[in-house]
């Protein structure tokens, strides 16, 4: 069987740009952390965007497409 997981962390950063980097980096730690030593993880990635709104996402019906 194959399956996604997903992990969804919202930021308030003050600093822009700046403030994102650092997070990022510090997400790509935790991440590398996560997988390290566990065979059954083909692939991760990790990513900050910009966002929009207030509204906080339901990853259960979030759709996510790979095109």
């Amino acid at each position: 069987m194959k399956a996604r997981g997903l992990i969804l962390v919202d930021y308030d950063l003050p600093n822009g740009y700046m403030d994102a980097a650092e997070e990022q980096k510090r997400l790509n730690a935790a991440m590398e952390e996560l997988v390290r030593g566990n065979n059954k993880v083909t692939y991760y990635q990790c990513d900050i965007k910009e966002r929009r709104g207030e509204g906080r996402p339901d990853l259960r019906k979030l759709k996510i497409r790979t095109s």
